[in-house]
């Protein structure tokens, strides 16, 4: 597979809410990690208040809570969807200026923020997600293996997904990581897939041996619960 950027990010997108303005645009996701008391009442408040994502002016938004590889407890976090950085960056600007609701502060305080370019787009809605965080020694090859491993997955019955990203000003940081998602939508859809690898079926061999030939360090591995609150469209 030849990697050219503009035409993979552009040929699928999120589309539950996220558009691209121009063929030069790259999708850019905020994100603004939270700990909170109350997971649950953390997530129905932005359910009941998806406003704040429109004020920020997001294509998408929504809010994911951390079930498996807490960093700390209560980690939960939102997101929100852009069509280019500068919109992101612009939205991130508005918030570090804006006080939090009393409501909001009195269930939750926010830990950091961050920012990730789209590089491996995806069309499945947020839901039960298995997330990665690793170092790759070639990053072009990582996301040939894993679109390939995608089609596999999908060909042997599993409706899933992966999308990869692009950590930018996330901190202190190794160079080549790369942020990877596979979404599930369902937490039954994970645990099939999860079997199969466990059980080492002969489909999954060659595209997962690509993967895993050019990882250098897995930093992050969690699973998380995650909802859509919020779409311009």
């Amino acid at each position: 597979m030849k990697f050219r950027l503009p035409p993979l990010l552009l040929a699928s997108l999120f589309v539950s809410g996220l558009s691209v303005a121009d063929e030069d645009s790259t999708p850019v996701v905020s994100v603004v990690n939270v700990q909170t008391t109350d997971p649950a009442a953390y997530t129905a408040y932005l359910v009941d208040n998806p406003s704040i994502f429109a004020a920020l002016g997001a294509e998408s938004g929504g809010v994911c809570t951390t079930i498996s590889g807490h960093r700390y407890p209560g980690q939960a976090f939102a997101f929100s969807f852009y069509n280019d950085a500068a919109s992101a960056f612009k939205a991130a600007r508005t918030f570090a200026k804006s006080p939090r609701s009393p409501e909001l502060g009195a269930i939750s305080s926010v830990v950091s923020a961050e920012f990730y370019a789209v590089i491996k787009p995806f069309t499945l809605p947020s839901g039960f997600e298995r997330r990665y965080q690793i170092v790759v020694n070639d990053a072009a090859a990582y996301i040939a293996a894993a679109t390939k491993l995608e089609k596999a997955m999908q060909d042997n019955g599993h409706k899933v997904e992966v999308g990869i990203f692009q950590p930018l000003g996330n901190g202190h940081q190794k160079a080549n990581l790369l942020d990877v998602r596979i979404f599930a939508v369902e937490p039954e859809v994970a645990g099939m897939m999860v079997n199969d690898f466990l059980q080492r079926k002969a489909w999954a061999l060659e595209p997962y041996g690509e993967m895993l030939a050019t990882v250098e360090s897995l930093e992050l591995d969690t699973f998380e619960d995650c909802v859509q609150v919020y779409s311009a469209n």
